[in-house]
């Protein structure tokens, strides 16, 4: 892949509030493009610093070669701001995001005097509602993958509990405002030189005038080597004698997530088992439903479990059910294709990019009939080809899109040299 890189290899600054290695969603997502995009070019990445962060990503930069390892640069909040710790509460967490964004500019525009960026990119928390700074910094600018355009199937809105619905309702009006009325979300638009957009419905969030500019680019990347294989590509999988057709959840135990739904769908097949991967603020509703709707000996809550236990999962498991109201990509869905589990979903998302079954929403009782539907046709139905998600490929892909976009051939030919090794810090 390297030959078909331009002879000088572009600078990139790339913003990164959550980069973890060896962990899935976002924070999983954040190191994977770090390392990716270390293969494309020489890459600052600026993320915040916790303890264990920091010591996973000096361990994984130990076991890189020295011109594949990003520059990690950490930049945290301070103190009375809640610097050096997380918090639970997803409000807070976003108002010290936009404050870290402020923060990550000012660096960013003083390293870029320094070493002289080709590109900035925003690569985590990517949010169209939210925009990026990182459009100011000043060569230009590479926006997402991003999300937040998928809107939830509103008929469906009900059955997440009155918090869940308060919370979609506000959503929705943030999304609106912030459309018209953050100067920051136009700004993001206006300066990006490219938009990957996690989904479909994100793409079209985006004003006319700049749909020239957005590729269907989800930030799913996953490392081939470690995925198990199922032993059954087609749909001739039977179950050991004796033991019942397994579903299986894995996600953040959110409303959004759509596991109430799944627990009604469970009603309608009597004959399934449902083990449910996570944790989160909704678990305490989820198991009042399992009890009201007759299926608590069906189902099971594991919580949170080691990515190795969740992939021997998948390969036991006949479906995963996945209908939640608005995923923008779907980690544990992609893992689940890649290693042959079919996939049931919604008609919102990413998700829809993969999954064996697409569900389309209406009111309550007939998307559960057809959730329920769906469960049993691709228990047994023909697999959908594998995407190609490992690095390699997904890098193959990038390159090509930026190289058709003309953004890899615009390399500074007077970089000052940098000094070989890891270099946590700028």
């Amino acid at each position: 892949m390297r030959d078909e890189l331009p002879a000088r290899r572009p600078r990139i600054i790339a913003f990164a509030y959550a980069c973890t290695p060896g962990v899935g969603s976002e924070g999983g997502a954040g190191w994977a493009w770090a390392e990716m995009l270390a293969r494309v070019g020489e890459v600052w990445v600026l993320t915040r610093p916790f303890a264990v962060r920091r010591e996973d990503i000096q361990e994984r930069l130990n076991q890189l070669p020295a011109d594949e390892r990003p520059h990690v640069v950490f930049l945290d909040l301070p103190r009375w701001a809640g610097g050096g710790r997380e918090t639970g509460s997803v409000r807070l967490m976003r108002v010290r995001y936009l404050f870290w964004q402020a923060l990550a500019l000012r660096e960013a525009r003083r390293l870029h005097r320094r070493h002289r960026f080709d590109l900035a990119w925003h690569l985590t928390f990517s949010n169209v509602w939210l925009g990026s700074l990182a459009s100011a910094v000043g060569p230009p600018f590479i926006y997402g993958p991003v999300g937040g355009g998928v809107s939830p199937p509103w008929r469906l809105v009900p059955r997440l509990g009155w918090r869940g619905a308060a919370y979609e309702v506000l959503r929705a009006v943030a999304k609106s405002l912030a459309r018209h009325a953050n100067p920051v979300v136009r700004m993001s638009w206006r300066n990006a030189a490219l938009i990957l957009a996690q989904n479909v419905e994100t793409r079209n969030w985006f004003p006319a005038s700049e749909q020239h500019k957005v590729e269907i680019f989800a930030n799913t990347i996953l490392e081939g080597a470690d995925l198990p294989t199922r032993g059954v590509e087609s749909g001739d999988r039977a179950d050991p004698p004796g033991q019942p057709p397994l579903a299986l959840f894995a996600g953040r135990l959110l409303p959004l997530k759509g596991v109430a739904l799944a627990l009604e769908v469970m009603r309608l097949l009597p004959g399934w088992c449902f083990v449910i991967c996570g944790a989160g603020p909704d678990e305490g509703r989820l198991r009042m439903l399992a009890r009201r709707f007759g299926v608590e000996d069906r189902v099971e809550f594991r919580g949170w479990v080691p990515r190795r236990e969740l992939l021997a999962l998948m390969q036991r498991a006949d479906v995963m059910l996945f209908p939640s109201f608005h995923e923008e990509a779907g980690w544990a869905v992609a893992e689940a294709v890649s290693v042959g589990l079919p996939v049931v979903c919604l008609d919102r998302g990413g998700p829809v990019l993969m999954a064996s079954e697409v569900v389309r929403s209406g009111w309550p009782g007939e998307t559960i009939q057809r959730l329920a539907a769906a469960v049993e046709t691709a228990r047994f139905g023909p697999r959908p080809p594998r995407p190609l998600l490992d690095e390699a490929s997904r890098r193959e892909q990038l390159v090509e899109l930026l190289d058709r976009r003309g953004l890899l051939g615009n390399a500074a030919d007077d970089h000052p040299e940098t000094p070989p090794g890891i270099r946590v810090g700028d």
